[in-house]
């Protein structure tokens, strides 16, 4: 099968769906299949070729966008040891983590005290704070911003607060996405005070060139988390991000 054929009508960044997709080939091979067109949508997207926007939507990959990558992230021992321990003491507890250092792939002014987040269902916050509070004492959960401050210890500070009903799931183990974290860090609450706003650009702008971001997925957090606005306003008035879904 000629694939430029196929792909010729979407040239250019634009975003289509799989009807279209099936269009395009059956206007070159009527009698192709189902299970061939979901083959081809498969394996465009596993050479590369096509990218992902969000469940069912797609754009033919420019070469800036070939060089993005999946977000991974090395995260520090400490965390690690975290996730250890909780996935150790509570092994079905649904939770999610990230740390603040995680930033510093995309900020001008390096952080050099690390907060880890750690993000559980909400029935569930008071047990695993108290349980890794036994073991580290400066521990806090779901502190505001001045009791944050006031309750610092003298090494990596741990957060337990409750995890946001239908956030992102993890690619990763208990590491939580870039979509989530983007949408958090743009709240008024404590996971939003810890940056400076003026590095935001500069992080919206890093990430989004980086890595893929899947932007069906963040938007819908995003109005989970009353945040649409502010998320939309702030992408398109104060970054020179372009965004391939209009949301």
């Amino acid at each position: 099968m000629d694939k430029d054929a196929i792909l010729e009508k979407f040239q250019g960044g634009e975003v289509f769906d799989k009807p279209s997709f099936r269009q395009s080939v059956h206007s070159l091979y009527p009698d192709c299949s189902e299970a061939m067109i979901n083959w081809l949508l498969h394996s465009f997207r596993e050479k590369g070729i096509l990218s992902s926007v969000g469940a069912g939507k797609y754009y033919v990959t420019s070469a800036h966008e070939a060089t993005k990558k999946m977000y991974i992230y090395p995260h520090s021992p400490e965390f690690f040891d975290l996730e250890t321990q909780i996935t150790d003491r509570f092994p079905l507890l649904k939770f999610q983590m990230w740390e603040l250092i995680q930033m510093n792939d995309f900020v001008n002014h390096q952080i050099a005290k690390n907060v880890i987040f750690i993000e559980t269902e909400n029935m569930m916050v008071n047990s695993v704070y108290e349980d890794l509070h036994t073991r580290h004492p400066y521990a806090m959960i779901e502190p505001d911003t001045a009791l944050f401050y006031k309750l610092r210890g003298p090494d990596t500070d741990i957060v337990v607060q409750k995890l946001p009903s239908e956030a992102p799931a993890p690619l990763i183990n208990h590491s939580c996405t870039l979509e989530k974290i983007v949408v958090d860090i743009l709240s008024k609450k404590l996971t939003g005070q810890l940056i400076e706003r003026s590095e935001y650009p500069a992080i919206y702008e890093g990430i989004f060139n980086k890595f893929h971001i899947d932007e069906t997925r963040m938007f819908r957090y995003a109005r989970r988390r009353n945040l649409y606005n502010a998320l939309r306003s702030f992408i398109f008035e104060q970054t020179n991000i372009q965004l391939k879904t209009i949301q």
